[in-house]
């Protein structure tokens, strides 16, 4: 990513939340339109070009490229199944600070080919999280596992409620509980 994007995905997020009037769909509109000239790329248009930026980061092991590309993307809504391989590189890394944010946007594709990550990372540690004595990462994984809702996923959310972690296995237990069809 270049810090002429760099600075135009900082400027779009700084608008976006600090204008408490955001409810008005034009002040939104107006934020994009000007992120789209400042970034060079209608990302709309060209959505691939944030997985490429995802997978430059990646190789890089930018954490910086890697929150500002899921940034933007998560405020076009652009995510799809497009991303899971990229994403799926990225969840089980440990350089980078956005693992919620990944869990999160598995949770909403429900890709079935996520469930083996969100397992292992509902089991990882990182070092970056060591405060969180709630484990949300781990929570959002198993969240994200009830809601892709096969067969695989309630056998990971089995093996997660036998965690000798409180919450994650009743968490993992509540999941199952809710169990669709």
């Amino acid at each position: 990513m270049t810090e002429k994007e760099r600075d135009a995905v900082r400027e779009m997020v700084d608008s976006y939340n600090t204008d408490f009037a955001m409810q008005d769909e034009l002040k939104v509109r107006s934020i994009k339109k000007r992120f789209l000239v400042q970034f060079g790329t209608d990302v709309r248009k060209n959505p691939q070009y944030l997985i490429q930026l995802l997978e430059a980061a990646y190789r890089e092991e930018n954490a910086l490229d890697v929150e500002l590309a899921l940034a933007t993307a998560s405020m076009f809504k652009l995510f799809s199944k497009d991303y899971s391989n990229i994403l799926l590189k990225l969840i089980e890394t440990d350089w980078h600070f956005v693992h919620e944010s990944i869990a999160s946007i598995f949770q909403k594709l429900k890709l079935p080919e996520t469930v083996d990550s969100l397992h292992k990372t509902a089991l990882s540690r990182f070092e970056y999280l060591d405060y969180d004595d709630c484990f949300a990462l781990a929570v959002k994984c198993i969240w994200a596992l009830g809601d892709i809702n096969t067969d695989e996923s309630f056998e990971k959310l089995r093996l997660l409620a036998q965690s000798d972690n409180e919450i994650i296995r009743s968490n993992a237990v509540m999941q199952l509980q809710l169990e669709r069809d």
